[in-house]
């Protein structure tokens, strides 16, 4: 009985937690997120917000909660639907639990290009059931997705190639974390605001998972001793979700609004990505830092010894996911987008620039 009334009053609490976003047919959304104020992604939602407030005359508006300062990034699923926040910043890296079949979005030596990565994070949302069916599980909506650049690696000594990497300590995460163990190299898990003291104090001799763009927000693109593309490309993602039940209960103009908004999200996430870039880029140059891309072929060699997207699929199988399905369309969108888009990410414009 007395578990009972505890689980009633949980699930009391979180639906009050979450009517309080609504008052007098106005809403105050609370967002939470893992980034920084200053990041891209942060940069993004806040366009974002200002457009929704805009389209509906200010009857919603956006509360933000940056930095992890409400739930911790591995909540962020599970506190959008307890009615802790109404909206979140998803990380792939973080998902695996609850939305499994999202982290197919992570899989590296697929693409190099953000914007088809972000436009593909949504399409699979509407064109692949499989892929749907986690989030409507868990009670959440994808609004859209969020900038994330090529993964780059900081080294204190540089590397021509992957065999190069072997032996070395480097900070990693998710996916890519097994992409370095199939070279030799040793991943390290750390946030990314250790990484500067960790490389001053040698603890790790590089890092990646992160993209130039994050470079200035923690004080490395004056800092790295070589900066490399490694052929892994799209490392991992993030997404914006809200509370299904939150957004069904909203006036269909209001729903309207949001979605329009989230419409503009892709083109003014890579803006600000573009921007971010540009300030790193212009960092790097100024060191001195020489910027340099491992030969395609080595990259596809890596991909082919490392074999990700079979575990995957494998991995995601033996539970039940039609994985197999999800990976062919995940390809396939990748194809078209691709056919479609001519952006390049920061890292590639910074060096060929450092080349001409």
């Amino acid at each position: 009985m007395r578990r009972a009334a505890a689980a009633a009053l949980v699930a009391l609490t979180a639906s009050a937690l979450v009517s309080c976003a609504q008052r007098d047919g106005e809403y105050v959304l609370h967002y939470t997120t893992y980034s920084s104020p200053t990041s891209d992604q942060s940069r993004t939602v806040q366009r974002w917000a200002q457009d929704v407030e805009k389209l509906t005359d200010g009857d919603v508006q956006v509360r933000f909660h940056y930095s992890q300062s409400l739930v911790g990034a591995d909540e962020s699923v599970q506190a959008t639907l307890d009615g802790r926040a109404d909206l979140a910043q998803v990380g792939s890296i973080y998902a695996a639990s609850d939305l499994s079949m999202y982290t197919v979005i992570e899989l590296p030596f697929e693409t190099n290009n953000p914007e088809v990565q972000m436009r593909t994070a949504a399409r699979l949302y509407t064109e692949n059931q499989t892929y749907r069916d986690d989030f409507d599980r868990q009670g959440v909506s994808l609004l859209f997705p969020l900038p994330v650049g090529i993964a780059v690696v900081g080294l204190k000594e540089g590397a021509a190639v992957p065999a190069d990497l072997a032996g070395r300590s480097i900070r990693s995460g998710g996916l890519t974390s097994q992409a370095l163990l199939a070279v030799g190299a040793n991943p390290v898990a750390m946030t990314a605001t250790d990484v500067y003291e960790s490389m001053e104090r040698g603890v790790v001799d590089g890092y990646t998972s992160l993209a130039i763009a994050n470079l200035p927000t923690f004080g490395l693109a004056s800092t790295t001793p070589y900066l490399v593309d490694p052929g892994i490309g799209t490392y991992g993602s993030s997404i914006v979700v809200i509370n299904s039940e939150l957004l069904a209960r909203m006036p269909a103009e209001t729903q309207d609004a949001l979605a329009q908004a989230s419409e503009n999200a892709i083109a003014n996430g890579l803006e600000e990505m573009d921007a971010l870039g540009e300030r790193a880029c212009a960092e790097l140059r100024e060191a001195g830092t020489p910027l340099s891309a491992m030969p395609a072929d080595a990259a596809q060699q890596w991909k082919k010894q490392a074999g990700i997207d079979r575990q995957w699929v494998q991995r995601y199988t033996e539970r039940g996911y039609d994985a197999e399905g999800v990976l062919a369309d995940f390809r396939r969108i990748v194809a078209e987008e691709t056919a479609r888009s001519t952006y390049a990410d920061p890292f590639i414009e910074c060096l060929e620039g450092q080349n001409r």
